[in-house]
């Protein structure tokens, strides 16, 4: 068993019209289904219009985290609900970029 922390930290707060969901750390194999996790939570609990994700804190991003981005978009799109991504971390941006999923996840502006 590991003494380290937690690669990952996430955070929801009320907002306007919906909920802001904050990562920070790593999004990985490790952590994407806490996030997966906390976006479900998010959804059972009748968000408002959107989700908006700030991954501004995020040091590391890989393929299993954007899966993890996916499949939250999908599950609130499911439910009528917006999921956007409206500040990303440079290793995110990075990864939205090379994969063309900048403009499917990302907030306009």
């Amino acid at each position: 068993m590991s003494d380290t922390p937690d690669p990952i930290t996430i955070t929801t707060r009320r907002a306007d019209d919906g909920v802001v969901v904050s990562v920070a750390g790593e999004l990985d194999l490790h952590s994407a289904s806490a996030l997966t996790d906390a976006v479900q939570r998010v959804l059972a609990e009748h968000p408002g219009e959107t989700i908006a994700l700030d991954a501004s804190g995020l040091s590391f991003a890989d393929s299993a985290g954007l899966r993890a981005l996916l499949v939250a978009h999908g599950d609130a799109g499911e439910r009528n609900v917006a999921f956007r991504v409206v500040r990303a971390s440079e290793p995110l941006e990075r990864l939205l970029e090379m994969t063309g999923l900048r403009e499917l996840l990302c907030a306009p502006g």
